[in-house]
């Protein structure tokens, strides 16, 4: 008895649950007397499961007919919001405008970091991996590489990692299909795919042991060069080809979603041999692992860093000032500078969010007041605030959802836009995916919860017995407050984004104006790797430079050639130590003294452009066999000598883990060129090409016309050696520019942002004004019929506006302020508190805030007193 009351109280609400269990005990002491405890106690429970049965029909019912009633109010709601919608088509129109605009540039950016953020990476189990990062501060290097020494005696020590794989990009020449190519390598070792949990799709990976020192070539094909050269041809598992002279098998043929960012560049995979010979301070490894069980990226760094740390000091030479970091797989993506442009950006559209949500909301506020009639009288009939405010709501739902489409659309179009205009295979693989979709999809439904919730609230306290007599309503002093100070911040947001935006354009453009030390205008250039098999020792690789450059040179047009083992600024330096300098000798091995090193032929100071300023330059008798000579640049010259005058004729050490000590005489001294980081003249040497020979090649025409000579190049070098591939030849200029491309997209963002802040700030305040100058036409007339002239009227209407910019803009430059130092770090060339900037876009604000508020202010002047007097 006692357990079917509980079941009953347990199913059934009371008070309904106190007269059932009352009922059941009376039935149960009936039955108890009259047919005993067992004839009672199973009619008891008979009729407490009857109970509960009906009890949960019942509840059932009444769930079906709440969310029956609910949906039938929704539906009512969404056929008002459209037929509100359709009746105010000029509303409708600037709402799902602004909307779009504001929801595609949010969408836009959520593309681009999305595969950086949220979007999951092919990889296996991405969590679990841990990518070693080499950085060096005394030379502000953040994401440097390792050597494959360094990469071998960290995988013999380390046991926070159960694997650990090493990668290095290469441009090699593929041979046996058509014409010589140059294609991108990566050489991996065989494990790698197993640390990315990956497998191919056709075929096989590197098995172990492929890796081996002189191991028979295997090769990988990647999914978009099979398709492109091979026509997706499964026949091609198998076949040879050679790789920079030597024979190389296809096994298999990578899946296409791992061609993300610079993967996607790659068209052939190769096993790295595992060299233990190569010199430490050839840096070119990508080192990633998988960390072992219970293993994290903390521990697995506070094991790594002692042994790099033993490295620096058993091997100064090389690892002095060279540290190592395990770093998780979402930091690897990006560097910091990354990450705060990627903040600027968040907030930049963040504001152009907020703007357009504070434009509507004026827009509301004001068909509130047209409406408040309406809305008193529904609110006089019994209508609760919530009864008033869900239409509403629906409405502006209705209408987001609307733009937010658009918006998808927008962001679409710009991804588009930027795909092509980018050279970076990271900007060119951004596109709208499902996360994409999902975010524009719940900001189209958040958006009118900002814009449309606070002025709604405010309608059920429309209903005043004026507005039910029919009398005129302006809307009253606290909603003119509220629109006042929505359009204050759109002013504030709007500068605040102008200034950063400004700041960000000046910075590029100093790095645009920046002399890097080189004429690229009128130089044409092309790498190509000369294969081991037909140039395998330094005399040939000596020769065909100069078969090269001679036949250059008789190209019709060409002023001069020369070849050069990278190109300075846009390639990465080979930095090698130094010893027997006036400075810095003294000190510790870390501070030996260093330079970039470039190996380069006679002529290539006058083909790219830089000029001697001391001593002579690189000449055709410096050969293999004469005096090792060498040529520095100025910023060498005065960090370890006493000047330029003192540099030449003195004769230092050049420390090459390959060639060995080479001590050489300096003949001059040139004026030099930039790094790669643009804004630094780090020390620089330059050899004879003839006494250093390299495999890899950098060719340079200089001539009137070096685009038109492209073709010409191409033909005189496939005259030389049809076996050898050439990168296609761009002026030096066209290679900055792609060098520097994610950096102009990133800035044309900023701008384009910041003006779409302006107009829709500058929108507003005249929609505000003007909406303003609309109710206040009886007292313009009375003012106008009391004496006042119609200049004075005017210049009030614009003084109200200008007051309230000038708000806006006090607030906006203390914003302005914090986001510029929040950038600090990115910017070149400007302070994050230019006043030159911040007082520009200032005055820039308020004139177009003098020119928003002026229109409105010549209707005011126009207000016939008598007429408005007579439509009160």
């Amino acid at each position: 008895m006692r357990l079917a009351a509980r079941l009953i109280a347990a199913i059934v609400p009371d008070p309904d649950a106190e007269y059932l269990i009352g009922d059941l005990e009376e039935q149960y002491a009936q039955t108890r007397t009259t047919n005993g405890w067992l004839r009672a106690t199973s009619r008891c429970w008979g009729q407490a499961l009857r109970t509960a049965w009906y009890a949960r029909r019942r509840r059932a019912h009444s769930r079906f007919e709440s969310r029956r009633i609910n949906m039938s109010r929704l539906l009512h709601d969404l056929r008002l919001g459209v037929r509100t919608a359709i009746k105010s088509p000029g509303y409708s129109a600037v709402t799902i405008l602004t909307l779009g605009l504001a929801i595609g540039a949010n969408t836009l950016l959520f593309s681009i970091a999305n595969p950086l953020m949220i979007r999951s990476l092919p990889l296996g189990e991405p969590e679990r991996l841990g990518w070693i990062r080499v950085s060096n501060a005394e030379r502000e290097i953040e994401r440097a590489r390792a050597s494959m020494q360094d990469f071998l005696e960290w995988r013999a020590a380390m046991k926070s990692f159960s694997s650990l794989a090493a990668y290095e990009g290469r441009d090699e020449t593929l041979v046996g299909h058509g014409d010589a190519r140059r294609v991108k390598t990566n050489r991996v070792t065989s494990d790698m795919l197993t640390v990315w949990g990956q497998q191919p799709q056709l075929g096989r990976f590197f098995q172990p042991g492929e890796d081996a020192i002189g191991a028979p070539l295997a090769g990988v094909l990647s999914d978009r060069f099979w398709r492109a050269t091979f026509n997706a041809d499964p026949q091609v598992l198998g076949r040879t080809l050679m790789l920079d002279g030597r024979p190389i098998t296809i096994v298999g043929v990578m899946r296409p979603e791992i061609e993300i960012g610079n993967i996607a560049l790659i068209d052939l995979w190769a096993p790295l041999p595992l060299d233990s010979s190569l010199p430490r301070d050839r840096r070119t490894l990508r080192v990633v692992g998988m960390l072992a069980p219970g293993a994290t990226v903390k521990s697995a760094n506070a094991e790594l860093q002692p042994i790099a740390a033993t490295q620096a000091r058993d091997y100064a030479r090389t690892n002095a000032g060279w540290a190592a970091t395990v770093v998780t797989t979402k930091e690897s993506i990006a560097d910091s500078s990354t990450w705060v442009i990627l903040g600027l950006l968040g907030v930049v559209v963040l504001f152009v969010l907020l703007i357009a949500c504070a434009n509507l909301a004026n827009l509301v506020l004001a068909r509130l007041v047209s409406r408040s009639q309406e809305l008193a009288v529904r609110a006089a009939l019994g209508a609760s605030r919530w009864q008033l405010v869900r239409p509403l709501i629906a409405e502006s739902l209705l209408l987001s959802l609307i733009g937010g489409a658009g918006g998808v659309a927008i962001a679409n179009a710009g991804l588009k836009t930027i795909n092509a205009l980018a050279s970076d295979p990271f900007m060119k693989s951004i596109s709208i995916d499902q996360n994409v979709l999902i975010f524009a999809a719940l900001v189209s439904v958040a958006t009118p919860l900002l814009f449309a919730l606070w002025p709604a609230l405010s309608a059920g306290r429309a209903a005043t017995a004026g507005a039910l007599r029919g009398t005129r309503v302006s809307g009253g002093r606290q909603s003119s407050l509220k629109r006042n100070v929505l359009v204050g911040g759109q002013v504030a947001l709007a500068l605040s984004l102008l200034i950063v935006a400004s700041l960000a354009v000046q910075s590029m453009m100093f790095l645009r104006r920046t002399d890097i030390g080189i004429e690229v205008g009128k130089v044409l250039s092309t790498r190509l790797q000369l294969p081991d098999d037909r140039y395998p020792d330094d005399a040939a690789r000596a020769r065909f430079a100069e078969r090269t450059t001679a036949a250059l040179r008789a190209i019709p047009g060409a002023e001069t050639a020369a070849v050069s083992s990278h190109i300075p600024v846009i390639d990465g330096d080979a930095a090698k130590k130094l010893s027997g300098t006036p400075k810095g000798d003294a000190g510790s091995e870390r501070e030996q003294p260093w330079a970039s090193w470039f190996s380069v032929s006679d002529g290539f100071f006058e083909t790219a452009g830089i000029p001697v300023i001391a001593g002579r330059s690189i000449q055709p008798d410096d050969r293999a066999g004469r005096q090792p000579v060498a040529v520095i640049d100025r910023t060498a010259a005065e960090k370890y000598f006493d000047g330029v005058a003192d540099a030449v004729g003195r004769t230092i050490t050049i420390h090459d883990d390959r060639t060995g000590d080479r001590p050489v005489t300096i003949v001059g001294v040139v004026r030099g060129t930039r790094d790669a980081q643009v804004l630094r003249s780090s020390p620089q040497i330059f050899v004879p090409f003839a006494q250093w020979p390299t495999a890899q090649l950098s060719v340079f025409l200089r001539g009137a016309d070096p685009i038109a000579q492209a073709t010409p190049v191409q033909a005189a070098m496939r005259q030389l050696d049809p076996l050898v591939a050439i990168s296609v030849p761009a002026t030096l200029k066209a290679i900055v520019d792609e060098d520097m491309s994610s950096s102009t997209i990133i800035n044309a963002l900023f701008v384009s942002f910041a003006l779409l802040a302006l107009a829709l700030a500058a929108g507003g305040l005249y929609g505000v004004i003007s909406y303003s100058v609309g109710q206040r036409r009886r007292e313009f007339g009375i003012r106008l019929a009391l004496g006042a002239s119609p200049a004075s009227v005017g210049r009030m209407v614009v003084a109200e506006g200008l007051k309230v910019s000038a708000i806006g803009v006090a607030i906006g430059l203390l914003i302005a302020f914090g986001l510029a130092q929040m950038g600090a770090s990115i910017l070149f060339g400007i302070r994050p508190t230019d006043p030159a900037t911040f007082a520009g876009v200032t005055v820039v604000v308020l004139a177009v805030a003098i020119f928003a508020a002026w229109s409105p202010s010549l209707r005011a002047r126009r207000v016939d007193p008598a007429g408005a007097l007579r439509a009160d």
